[in-house]
């Protein structure tokens, strides 16, 4: 009778044991797939702006924020994505899109000049993958916009120039306007 308690308790532990590691498996499958792609979609689409050019020279905060920007190289890189058909160009307002002569023309307007491009507009997806404690961002379009002024000269905010798409050929948000 003793010998029938004791195999029984044996293959009640065995078999929950067996449980428990068949569990932790899955669990440790499931955060091991986790980590193989972007990650979860905790943003899908978010757009905000960034400043990208300090108008205040006294403005010490705004300075270090944009120390490790290569304003000339985003600016340039865009424009020649677009002048060489890698990126579409679009207005903004009304969607049209744009050809490289059209932003040609947009560039030699009366007082036009890159380094005024001050704002950037990221309309992105963003993941997260807890297992690799890691954040992603897709960038989907960039709006690019420059300083508006009164007729003082008071900074009133940011007129939009143009927006370029980016990895249109990949996944996108699901609110694609």
């Amino acid at each position: 009778m003793k010998n029938k308690l004791f195999a029984i308790a044996f293959l009640i532990l065995l078999i929950g044991a067996c449980h428990k590691t068949d569990s932790s498996m899955r669990d440790k499958d499931a955060v091991n797939a986790l980590d193989t792609l972007p990650g979860l979609v905790v943003a899908d689409t978010i757009i905000y702006d960034v400043i990208i050019s300090n108008s205040n020279p006294d403005d010490a905060w705004a300075a270090h924020c944009l120390e490790g920007l290569n304003h000339s190289m985003l600016i340039d890189s865009i424009f020649e994505m677009v002048y060489t058909g890698r990126t579409m160009a679009f207005n903004h307002e009304t969607g049209e899109k744009l050809t490289p002569k059209q932003v040609e023309k947009i560039e030699a307007g009366e007082g036009f000049n890159r380094d005024n491009i001050s704002m950037v507009q990221f309309k992105e997806i963003w993941y997260l993958n807890p297992g690799k404690t890691a954040m992603t961002k897709k960038v989907l379009s960039m709006v690019l916009g420059y300083n508006y002024y009164t007729t003082a000269g008071e900074l009133i905010g940011h007129k939009a120039l143009f927006r370029v798409e980016m990895n249109r050929d990949k996944g996108r948000g699901t609110r694609d306007k």
